[in-house]
């Protein structure tokens, strides 16, 4: 498979006064050509961060990233200079944000934003970009008439399939959604989670899905990455990781899940709050929170173990029960 984007050893910080909160860290992550991969975490575990990271779009004089790289296609997307930069993000990479109305400007109709976009990244005219912009509207189930409404003129599905016409117009090869269906109800995230399905296989994008839902995941990808801490603590094969989980953080998240079927049950939870930022714990940082934490486990951190060529965690209790050593791909490597 062909890499398209890697993160190799990426730490990111966000810093205000003397205040420190450490939001990624060392994390590594391959994503290949046409792949559909997920990201699953808690808030807090430095999902958005990592996508922020990779559009170069981390706050101004808040978020550093401090170590690492990140390339796409085998370029360094931190190295490169700001012009060089939007050149890809936008045109190559692209990104569908959890609340549509912000990355959406009020005082542009949503038909101008678009052809702006074709106009910056693809140099069409005024009337190629208008016809363009019409036919990806189209595309997301929007007719051409409303390209001269506003953003606030839309309903929050509405806006949702405009920012997606937006970040796909380009026919970008990555395409990273963060929580698209937040907020919205069950019958529109549906359906645009169906829109993307259809078009990532018809773009033959690469697809970073991040999320908390495991369901989107079930749906969607084909991998999953599961973060904690800022870190990669389990990754495989959807298939794999959902009916074998390795990591107890991973189990949790599993047991948390409503069952249709079977006897009725008090839905398990994870004890304890996501680790602090500002504050994480030596050693295993999911440790706290474990039931079968060991002395190793509050002052080691953990390396990442091969159970087999599909599945990977990092979990010292796991380390006798599958082969120590790096994996060939995906996760923390």
């Amino acid at each position: 498979m062909e890499e398209i984007l890697k993160i190799s050893k990426l730490s990111v910080e966000y810093r205000s006064g003397d205040t420190v909160a450490k939001a990624v860290n060392g994390l590594n992550m391959t994503l290949y050509k046409g792949q559909a991969m997920g990201l699953v975490g808690e808030s807090g575990a430095g999902k958005t961060t990592t996508a922020l990271s990779v559009m170069g779009l981390l706050p101004d004089k808040i978020g550093y990233v401090t170590g690492g790289d990140i390339e796409y296609k085998g370029q360094s997307l931190l190295k490169m200079k700001e012009k060089e930069l939007n050149t890809i993000r936008g045109g190559k990479i692209s990104m569908v944000f959890a609340n549509p109305l912000s990355s959406l400007n009020p005082v542009f109709t949503v038909g101008h934003q678009i052809t702006m976009v074709l106009r910056q990244h693809r140099h069409m005219t005024e009337k190629e970009a208008h016809a363009e912009a019409a036919k990806f509207l189209k595309m997301v189930g929007i007719p051409e008439y409303r390209m001269e409404d506003y953003p606030h003129q839309f309903s929050g599905g509405m806006r949702q399939r405009v920012g997606i016409a937006a970040a796909l117009v380009c026919s970008p090869e990555i395409l990273i959604a963060d929580e698209p269906t937040t907020a919205l109800d069950v019958t529109i995230q549906a359906q645009i989670l169906e829109l993307m399905k259809d078009l990532q296989k018809t773009m033959d994008s690469s697809l970073l899905m991040i999320t908390h839902n495991l369901g989107i995941i079930a749906e969607l990808c084909q991998t999953v990455a599961i973060m904690y801490g800022g870190e990669i603590v389990e990754y495989g094969s959807v298939r794999e990781v959902f009916e074998n989980p390795m990591h107890w953080y991973t189990i949790g998240l599993l047991n948390a899940v409503p069952k249709l079927t079977g006897k009725r049950e008090r839905l398990a939870s994870i004890p304890g709050n996501v680790a602090n930022a500002q504050m994480l714990p030596e050693g295993c940082k999911f440790h706290p929170r474990c039931g079968y934490c060991t002395k190793t486990c509050r002052t080691k951190q953990p390396e990442m173990i091969c159970v087999n060529e599909n599945h990977y965690v990092q979990c010292w209790e796991r380390g006798g029960k599958a082969e120590t050593k790096r994996p060939a791909k995906g996760g923390n490597q």
